[in-house]
């Protein structure tokens, strides 16, 4: 059996059992293009959350974009680190030079390596979406960037889209240039397949959110936080196909040439959590890089334990191995039509052993 048949009998399985309404997976093996496969349907239930008729539904396609979630993390690391690049950022300058909200005594030593590294000391989540603070953008912004610290920066890992919302904070403060430019300009470039948001006819849907007045969310971010921010934001927002995410996978797994230097770039890969936590356990239970997470074997796999990548919420995730040369993408919207339906974890790692099976 290929790999493209195995992977294809896993995705199909999946959603002939619910798990997802559709899934988008891409591979490449040493810089070869590998398997790709696409099942289901990107739109199964319409605009008042019923679900639709078969010849109503939307199938899956090459060109179908996937709300990223928290993989855009990946991509707000690479960004914030061509700003170290340029000298513009410090990854070890505590980040209340530039940004004056973290002049507090308290959070005064937090830095850009830490924020990166989810460990800073803020909170998983911002909950300021729910009140809607005046004054825009920027004072939802500024409402998140007053975010109390949960432990002493530097003592403890706490998965934090505070801290990757405060590095967007940060890269716009010190370029004066709004997040998603920042972005395309300095890492994702033309690629029609990447980017903030998307046109309804192009995206898989997600979830149906009458209570906040959004229906059936589809083209526009599903993370509330990211969506309360505009769309565009550091811990979400991103949206591409499984090609599209490929493509820059296989740009990070070879070092992304012309982008960073190799020290720079080194830093993705590198556990932080040795030299930032105090001597222990890290309470992670798996290596963090700046913006990468390294060994989640509960997702990568049987054989991940030297892979890095990220996963998302919505049911997305990136997945890279120098060590065996491999890279793979696997997209799915499990969270339409609500977030409740199902979890994902067991089809990832799956699709995981599946590839590293193939060698």
């Amino acid at each position: 059996m290929t790999l493209q048949t195995r992977l294809e009998a896993l995705l199909t399985k999946a959603v002939a059992a619910g798990v997802t309404p559709s899934a988008s997976c891409a591979v490449r093996r040493d810089g070869a293009d590998g398997a790709a496969v696409i099942v289901g349907d990107a739109v199964r239930f319409g605009h008042d959350g019923r679900e639709l008729e078969p010849a109503e539904r939307t199938p899956a396609h090459a060109g179908t974009r996937y709300d990223l979630a928290s993989v855009t993390k990946v991509v707000t690391a690479v960004t914030a680190l061509t700003l170290v690049q340029d000298s513009l950022l410090s990854l070890d300058v505590p980040v209340a030079e530039w940004l004056p909200a973290f002049r507090l005594e308290d959070k005064r030593a937090v830095t850009l390596r830490q924020l990166l590294s989810h460990t800073a000391g803020l909170p998983p989540t911002w909950n300021g979406w729910r009140r809607y603070p005046p004054g825009g953008r920027a004072g939802r912004l500024a409402d998140l960037l007053a975010t109390p610290l949960v432990t002493a920066p530097g003592m403890a890992f706490v998965y934090s889209c505070v801290g990757y919302n405060t590095v967007m904070a940060l890269a716009e403060a010190v370029s004066r240039r709004p997040w998603a430019e920042l972005v395309t300009e300095r890492v994702l470039g033309s690629d029609a397949g990447f980017g903030f948001g998307a046109e309804e006819d192009d995206c898989a849907a997600t979830e149906y959110q009458p209570e906040l007045g959004r229906g059936m969310v589809r083209g526009v971010v599903h993370d509330e936080s990211a969506w309360s921010l505009g769309g565009v934001a550091g811990n979400a927002g991103l949206f591409a196909t499984a090609e599209a995410l490929l493509a820059f996978g296989e740009r990070m797994r070879g070092g992304l040439p012309g982008l960073l230097s190799p020290d720079l770039e080194a830093e993705l890969w590198t556990d932080q959590l040795p030299q930032i936590l105090p001597a222990g356990d890290s309470g992670a239970g798996f290596g963090q890089g700046l913006g990468l997470r390294i060994g989640q074997r509960p997702w990568m796999g049987c054989s991940g334990s030297q892979a890095r990548g990220h996963n998302g919420f919505t049911g997305t995730s990136l997945l890279m191995d120098r060590g065996r040369g491999v890279s793979v993408v696997l997209l799915t919207n499990r969270v339409h039509p609500s977030r409740s339906c199902s979890d994902v974890l067991a089809l990832r790692t799956a699709v995981s052993n599946a590839v590293y099976e193939e060698d």
